[in-house]
């Protein structure tokens, strides 16, 4: 219907337009009759011209010979003018209707060319509208959400070609860990879409069926590949396939899989150590030397901003990281504890990590914008909420493993302070 309706009001503005260049037209017009009106009275002029002539010739003042020379000097002009009106006025009507046709041809097409190539179709839509709007003006109820995603499913019933809708479907279901919902989203999504694009739908829905099924055994993992035959550089997938191989105890696959990140990092930086953490972990248990680069940390602090950075809205969240009293047993105390913040939507993929040792606990934290992690994700400036959580590792590994001890908070805004994290859970074996 809304749809329709933006149809309607397009070819109204279409036809005012042709309406107006139509009264330019016009314009023309009345000119072009002036200077016909103007070849009459030239024509007029002759007749009286010759009326003159004949009254001299009858009273005897011209001669027989000069009066035939001049009338017929006057009857060819006569002739010369007659003939000219005719030509304006032809010549003005096939160029006014040549042009109205052109226009009026012309501007509708050029319209709904250029809307085609530039515009949003989807802005029309007002399951997608709906929840664009909500999500500007600060969130949504359950309720509410549950509502524009049952109007979202039903509009991509309609149009199921809509490439946008079923992205919005399946990383709001993601996010709201409906799996089942999600997975068949990104399954109708992967092939929609093409490209880089396509290896990041195909990486999402793998995570996505590892999340629900604990494993990235089977389908899970056969995506990954997919995605990194599209994408070899692929960050998300690089790390999943990476996690694939741990999680089978093929340490030294791991280790070459994330040092294909790692060769893109910054020695020094933050995001280098992360990954070379990971790296070294699965060398060490492959019976491999470990990589030789920054020393570890125990701790990591936020890092100054450079210079090229400066001019960039440096945003933060902070608190306090404890662990359940009923989850100590069993710690030797020296396990890593990843801290991270992560989108509320879409990837889980943490946006800025820090580390501690369980030891530290209870520590503060601080995550900010410049924590981010390898492979060109986006860092916490872009996002308006982010989930925080917290990580025990036994084996030093970034990405979750069964047996992991694990608590996060809900949805907070970054800029946030004074949060309390506790870790609470131990994922399944």
């Amino acid at each position: 219907m809304m749809m329709a309706f933006f149809v309607l009001i397009a070819v109204i503005f279409c036809a005012v337009a042709v309406a107006i260049l139509g009264f330019g037209l016009r314009s023309k017009r009345v000119s072009g009759r002036a200077e016909s009106e103007l070849v009459q009275t030239n024509v007029e002029a002759l007749k009286a011209s010759y009326a003159d002539l004949k009254a001299g010739h009858d009273a005897g003042k011209i001669s027989d010979d000069e009066f035939e020379e001049t009338r017929a000097e006057l009857e060819r002009r006569v002739l010369d003018e007659s003939r000219a009106t005719e030509s304006l006025d032809k010549s003005d009507k096939r160029e006014r209707l040549t042009t109205l046709a052109f226009i009026a041809v012309f501007i509708p097409i050029a319209a709904a060319v250029i809307y085609w190539r530039f515009g949003t179709w989807d802005a029309m839509n007002p399951a997608i509208a709906g929840m664009q709007a909500q999500n500007e003006s600060g969130g949504h109820s359950m309720a509410q959400l549950d509502e524009q995603l049952e109007k979202l499913e039903k509009s991509l019933q309609e149009n199921p070609k809509n490439v946008n809708g079923w992205m919005l479907l399946a990383r709001t279901n993601d996010a709201l860990k409906r799996f089942d919902k999600a997975a068949a989203a990104y399954e109708k999504l992967s092939v929609l879409v093409d490209g880089e694009t396509k290896a990041e739908v195909l990486a999402d829905w793998a995570d996505c069926l590892a999340a629900k099924n604990g494993s990235l055994d089977g389908k899970p993992e056969e995506l990954v590949d997919q995605a990194l035959k599209i994408s070899p550089k692929l960050w998300k997938a690089l790390a999943l396939k990476g996690t694939a191989y741990y999680n089978r105890n093929q340490f030294k696959e791991a280790a070459a899989t994330w040092e294909k990140v790692l060769a893109d990092q910054k020695p020094g930086s933050e995001d280098y150590q992360s990954v070379l953490n990971m790296v070294n972990d699965a060398r060490t248990k492959a019976g491999m030397k470990p990589l030789t680069g920054p020393s570890s940390v125990t701790r990591v602090e936020p890092s100054p901003v450079s210079e090229a950075a400066g001019s960039q809205r440096v945003v933060s969240v902070s608190g306090t990281m404890s662990l359940a009293a009923d989850l100590k047993a069993g710690l030797s105390g020296n396990e890593t504890v990843f801290i991270f913040a992560r989108p509320v939507e879409g990837s889980r993929m943490p946006v800025a990590v820090t580390q501690v040792k369980v030891s530290d606990l209870p520590a503060k934290f601080t995550l900010d914008s410049n924590m981010r992690l390898p492979g060109g994700m986006g860092g916490m400036e872009s996002l308006k909420q982010v989930v925080v959580g917290a990580r025990v590792s036994k084996t030093g590994n970034l990405m979750p493993q069964p047996g992991d001890l694990e608590g996060d908070t809900p949805a907070v805004a970054v800029g946030s302070s004074n949060l309390v994290v506790k870790i609470t859970k131990k994922l399944a074996q």
